[in-house]
């Protein structure tokens, strides 16, 4: 049976303007409505008769949880979710959880009074099985951050490749002596980028060195960020490069480095991860994993909007993601190394 995406594959146009054109609401130009119309009678598609009759007790509204509002990286997601959200006639109600359980399942809990029709996570941590049950009855989608042991559709990026491709490219500079800033979060984006910091160096033949390890704080703050840098960067035996694993603990990582007298790339490489917009508002600008964020966004809720039409949706969405070459990467230099040995007794003074 043919599906609402199916309509819009086919159509060559979103869900979003399909469902537009059926339900007869907002503008669509006319070659679109045509395409639509004409996808609708190829794929004889029917939309579900159940899902239409419960809209007559639906709120019009979506939750949106997220951890952290002032995290630069849900920025462009909330974008892409709001713009398919307004096209389809939804309100979006936004809510700051601070990460706590307990409040988002009271959140939650507006699916089961009918105040709110579906919901998106942004930031599911690992060991969310408490989340099944109300996926199991209400539209939820998980965006970014999810649990792979709860069954509750999501999308995201490849996290453990795209990691993989960042140390990959550090070690193609010469780099062995690689910092890594992660965090104390329990996300399974958290897990898979430390997985394959340390699988990529022993592919390479490089011991991991436990001491070269970092975490920092479990929101990814500057102020962690920061601290990390200065505490690898304060060892006798530095590293020449440091992977972190957000653009905003790369920033701190910048400042603790400029700190503690080091330039980047000269002395030190930094490599961040999200290609949040101010990478490239400073010098030097960020080498960083750039990830769709704005794309994410919008395809969770295309798939929400397709749960609460009682349609079936992908269960895993995987986005790709690009690494971004900028600033603050370089190729090692053993002379500056030598250099740098020099000073660090007047920077540790």
């Amino acid at each position: 049976m043919a599906t609402i995406v199916d309509v819009a594959q086919a159509a060559g146009v979103s869900v979003a303007t399909v469902s537009r054109v059926l339900n007869g609401k907002g503008h669509v130009k006319p070659e679109l409505r045509e395409r639509v119309d004409r996808a609708v009678e190829a794929l004889s598609y029917v939309p579900n008769s159940a899902a239409r009759n419960l809209r007559r007790s639906e709120s019009g509204t979506v939750l949106i949880l997220a951890p952290n509002l002032t995290n630069p990286y849900y920025t462009h997601i909330l974008a892409g979710i709001g713009e398919v959200a307004q096209n389809c006639g939804y309100r979006s109600f936004l809510c700051n959880t601070g990460g706590d359980i307990g409040q988002i399942q009271s959140l939650l809990s507006m699916l089961e009074t009918h105040e709110a029709d579906g919901a998106i996570l942004l930031a599911t941590e690992l060991g969310a099985q408490w989340l099944a049950p109300y996926a199991q009855s209400y539209p939820i989608v998980q965006s970014s951050e999810f649990d792979p042991e709860v069954d509750v559709p999501h999308v995201s990026i490849d996290n453990a490749q795209a990691a993989r491709d960042a140390m990959t490219y550090l070690l193609s500079l010469g780099h062995t002596r690689i910092g890594f800033i992660g965090s104390r979060n329990r996300y399974y984006s958290t897990a898979l980028r430390m997985r394959s910091y340390r699988e990529a160096l022993a592919q390479a033949g490089i011991p991991v060195e436990e001491h070269y390890i970092r975490l920092a704080s479990e929101d990814y703050s500057f102020k962690s960020g920061f601290q990390a840098a200065c505490s690898l960067l304060s060892m006798e035996t530095r590293p020449t490069a440091l992977f972190c694993i957000s653009d905003t603990l790369a920033f701190g990582a910048i400042a603790g480095a400029q700190e503690l007298g080091f330039g980047v790339p000269e002395h030190v490489t930094v490599v961040g991860f999200d290609d949040v917009e101010s990478t490239t508002m400073f010098h030097p600008y960020v080498t960083t994993v750039a990830q769709p964020c704005f794309d994410i966004g919008r395809r969770a809720m295309e798939m929400l909007g397709g749960l609460m039409r009682g349609e079936d949706v992908p269960r895993e969405v995987v986005l790709p993601h690009r690494l971004e070459i900028r600033e603050s990467s370089r190729r090692r230099s053993q002379e500056l190394l030598d250099l740098t040995a020099c000073l660090r007794p007047f920077n540790q003074q």
